[in-house]
C-alpha cells in the first residue's frame, strides 16, 4: 500500500498534464508510481520522461534489457518491478527459461546466454555490489564485445531502474498492471 497519496490526473498540477499524457498512452494507464511521483512535479516530469525512455527500443535489444533490469533489482533485494519486468521480458518474446536463470546465478552457466550476455550480466551484477569496482579484466571483455553506445545504455537502463526500484519500494508503490496495453 502506497504511503503517499496516489495524484490522479484531475487532480495533478497543471504542469504534469504532458507527463502524466505521455506516460497514459504509452502504458494504457497512469502507473501508480507514476500517480505517487505527481507529488512533487519537479521530480515526477523528469523521472517519469526518463523511465518511458528506458522502455522502448534501443542499441542493445529490449528483452535482453529487461533480463539485465531483472538481475539488477534481484541482486539490489528491490521487489518493485519485479513482477512488471518478468511480464514485460515475456510480452517481449523472451524465452520463459531465461527469465528464470536471471533470478539467481544460474545465468553463469545457462545454455540459453550467450559469452557477451553474461559479461553484461556480470557487469550488472558488479554495479550492484559497487559500481566503482570494475575491475580492468571486466571493463576490457566489455569493450571487446559491445559498443560504447551500448554499454551507456546498459548503465543507463539498470541504473534507472535500480532507482524507480528504490524509490517505489520506499514508497510502498503497488502497481498490478505495468503496461495495460502490448508494449511499442
Amino acid at each position: 500500500m502506497s504511503v503517499v497519496t496516489l495524484v490522479e490526473p484531475a487532480r495533478a498540477d497543471p504542469s504534469l498534464k504532458g507527463t502524466l499524457s505521455a506516460a497514459e498512452q504509452r502504458f494504457g494507464a497512469i502507473p501508480n508510481f507514476v500517480k505517487a511521483l505527481a507529488n512533487n512535479p519537479e521530480i515526477c516530469r523528469p523521472i517519469a520522461d526518463f523511465m518511458l525512455e528506458s522502455l522502448r527500443p534501443g542499441q542493445v535489444d529490449w528483452g535482453l534489457r529487461e533480463l539485465l533490469v531483472l538481475r539488477m533489482l534481484r541482486a539490489t533485494n528491490t521487489d518493485y518491478g519485479v513482477a512488471h519486468h518478468e511480464r514485460l521480458a515475456r510480452d517481449l518474446g523472451v524465452s520463459p527459461e531465461r527469465i528464470a536463470d536471471v533470478k539467481a546465478d544460474a545465468w553463469r552457466r545457462s545454455p540459453h546466454f550467450t559469452g557477451p550476455e553474461r559479461t553484461l550480466l556480470e557487469f550488472v551484477e558488479q554495479v550492484a555490489v559497487d559500481a566503482n569496482d570494475v575491475g580492468d579484466d571486466l571493463w576490457a571483455r566489455l569493450n571487446a564485445q559491445w559498443r560504447p553506445e551500448q554499454i551507456v545504455e546498459v548503465s543507463m537502463t539498470v541504473t534507472t531502474f535500480l532507482m524507480i526500484g528504490k524509490m517505489g519500494d520506499a514508497l510502498g508503490v503497488d502497481d498490478p498492471v505495468l503496461f495495460a496495453k502490448a508494449p511499442q
